[in-house]
């Protein structure tokens, strides 16, 4: 156990030094400060209608509306979106803050998105002493990021200056001025006749204003960053690394992403090119195709696009390959988050058909040897295993022994009927890793330890 937790410890160290791409998580769960402001409750709207979202508290602070008539008015918008057992509450109120509690009490990671100025944001961090390790990130709006100016700095200069100082990392959303329409009278049309919540909510807030069109986005582009970060060109800020701005956003993109959200089109998730993954029948060969239904009833798309992408990548259908896919699957559902976010050192070798699993881990993980975030223990003997890392936890996973008796019995049997370069092996293997890709249930066939 000790050779495991010094060899991740090197690894982490190691990992630092680099740079890495965009990440995504699962999941994202927020805190959101807002001044209950039009475009804020746009935002807030927006943040609803995105599953992969889930917002832990809502903190009101003085601006366009008084406290209470803000707590009414977000509590109402709520209630019409079907969640409202989602608290809210004054921010800023002292020891016993709603932040401080839910931070303190939080076994995930947090977002905070402040809409408004940070006084409130920062009032209630003062709470906790410099204790910021349930704190992801912060997110907020500013409607000028070069050079820092507008009402949501000016307001409170010294609460910007505490959180560039506080290590917290910020990310500074703004609409960077652009004149791009986004609410002219067609899309509010668009929004009167849609059976989504979010489009009625947006053709009420309009009415209510007043207003028959609105020129650009503003706080509304900050809950479009929480769920498509790739939309937005991020820098790190001159002054302070931890803090990184928008330089750039692809505004017609961002007026793709509302109009599906208000048709219902929209998909949350990680992707890379694809929101979807090819499940025609027409597209797999006739003996998956048998497989193809149940196996994704039974364990989802997410480890069928894993199975298929890893076989196609290894290039022949292999057991071991499939073992590995399946386990990345398990580890990313264990911490709760998407690819490209953990750490691997696996111990399944070099030499087939062991190290057939390390093409899973990849393909299933989004750890890759180019991101150096896959990493090979070469060990005596292989084993069918391999400890994932994420902030800071470590898992070791292994496939139990039982299975992996059944898995060599079959090469065995191969090798010995057929040899290794008869076309009768390879048709078994073949067969063999359909049969335990339908009936391998991956939260049965492994052996989880926390290091």
């Amino acid at each position: 156990m000790k050779k495991y937790l010094f060899t991740i410890l090197l690894l982490a160290v190691a990992l630092t030094l680099f740079s890495s791409p965009l990440k995504s998580k699962l999941n994202h769960s927020l805190i959101v400060d807002t001044d209950c402001n039009d475009s804020d409750l746009w935002a807030i709207s927006i943040l609803l209608s995105n599953h992969g979202i889930t917002i832990k508290a809502i903190l009101i602070s003085d601006g366009k509306l008084r406290n209470e008539e803000g707590i009414k008015k977000i509590t109402n918008l709520l209630r019409r979106f079907n969640a409202d057992t989602i608290p809210v509450t004054i921010g800023g109120m002292g020891e016993k803050s709603e932040l401080s509690e839910i931070l303190q009490a939080a076994k995930e990671q947090m977002t905070i998105v402040c809409l408004g100025p940070l006084t409130n944001i920062v009032s209630e961090l003062k709470n906790l002493q410099g204790e910021y390790k349930n704190i992801e990130e912060l997110v907020w709006y500013n409607e000028s990021v070069n050079p820092l100016n507008g009402y949501n700095y000016e307001y409170d200069i010294a609460a910007v200056d505490f959180l560039f100082n506080s290590g917290i990392g910020m990310d500074i959303i703004s609409s960077l001025n652009h004149d791009f329409v986004i609410s002219d009278q067609s899309f509010i049309n668009q929004c009167r006749k849609a059976n989504s919540t979010l489009g009625k909510e947006i053709f009420t807030i309009n009415r209510q204003s007043g207003e028959s069109e609105k020129s650009f986005l503003s706080e509304e582009l900050a809950a479009i960053y929480m769920g498509n970060p790739e939309l937005f060109e991020m820098t790190p800020s001159e002054e302070k690394s931890t803090v990184h701005l928008n330089r750039k956003h692809n505004a017609p993109a961002v007026k793709e992403v509302i109009t599906d959200m208000i048709k219902g089109h929209y998909k949350s998730g990680h992707f890379v090119a694809l929101y979807g993954f090819p499940v025609n029948r027409e597209l797999y060969l006739y003996d998956v195709r048998q497989i193809m239904d149940s196996a994704i009833i039974r364990y989802g798309i997410d480890e069928w696009k894993a199975c298929v992408l890893t076989d196609e990548f290894h290039g022949h259908l292999g057991v071991f390959s499939i073992v590995g896919a399946k386990m990345g699957i398990y580890a990313r559902e264990y911490f709760g988050i998407g690819t490209d976010l953990l750490e691997i050192i696996t111990y399944a070798g070099s030499k087939e058909p062991l190290s057939c699993m390390n093409d899973g881990f990849q393909v299933s993980t989004g750890a890759t040897l180019g991101q150096g975030s896959i990493h090979l223990i070469n060990d005596t003997i292989a084993k069918p295993q391999a400890v994932f890392t994420y902030q800071n936890r470590s898992i070791l996973i292994k496939l139990k022994p039982e299975y992996m008796k059944e898995l060599k019995s079959v090469i065995d049997e191969g090798v010995k009927n057929y040899g290794l370069e008869d076309e009768g092996y390879w048709t078994l293997i073949r067969q063999t890793s359909i049969k335990f890709w339908l009936e391998w249930d991956r939260n049965e066939i492994f052996e989880l330890e926390k290091l």
